[in-house]
């Protein structure tokens, strides 16, 4: 099985795509604001030749994240605390995803330091998260500082297909719903992109 992600760097704003999904029949389900910090024991030189998915899990993710609109916002929030992931990698006696409190990263960023770790991604994004009909996932539209708008999505009826296959038909879905996205055309990787302090692409942003 293979999960395909396409994450496709947008040219035009946030309304117009809105609009296109509105058009589409598309439910604004959730909305948020997110703050990731990324520590890894890498080097640069490490970082450079891994793909997209090397490079995540390779690092221990601390995600603060706020709500701020859509059908199944429960109640707004101020960020009091946040979830660690992978954290596994940094410390096997831990639990790989916990919740903890903001205030105490200070420490925990000693910690990492302290062992070789680095904070190495600060990275803030608002998504907003769409569905049409009984989709299995959500087509997410993110605003991300430093990079642009990204569209992303991945569809599970989907992971049985081969690559190439998989990529087209996501695309070919996405433009049934009114985008015009060329089949060919390759998404960004983020993290990469960060990385390479340039803009570099690839076929499966979870590859």
């Amino acid at each position: 099985m293979l999960v395909l992600e396409v994450g496709i760097l947008l040219s035009e704003n946030l309304e117009y795509y809105q609009k296109i999904l509105e058009k589409a029949g598309a439910v604004n389900e959730f909305n948020c604001e997110t703050h990731d910090l990324y520590w890894t024991n890498k080097t640069q030189d490490d970082l450079e030749q891994m793909t997209e998915n090397q490079i995540k899990k390779s690092c221990v993710r601390f995600r603060m994240s706020v709500g701020f609109g859509g059908e199944k916002l429960e109640k707004k929030q101020p960020v009091k605390t946040g979830k660690f992931d992978n954290f596994k990698i940094f410390d096997e006696t831990k639990e790989d995803r916990f919740s903890e409190k903001t205030r105490k990263i200070k420490k925990y960023n000693k910690v990492f330091e302290k062992n070789g770790w680095k904070l190495v991604f600060d990275t803030i994004k608002k998504d907003y998260q769409y569905s049409i009909g009984d989709m299995k996932s959500r087509i997410q539209l993110q605003d991300i500082k430093d990079l642009g708008l990204v569209l992303y999505y991945d569809n599970p009826d989907y992971y049985h297909m081969e690559e190439d296959e998989q990529r087209r038909m996501l695309i070919r879905e996405l433009n049934s719903y009114g985008f015009d996205l060329d089949e060919n055309m390759l998404g960004i990787d983020k993290l990469k992109t960060f990385v390479h302090k340039k803009p570099m692409f690839s076929k499966n942003q979870n590859g």
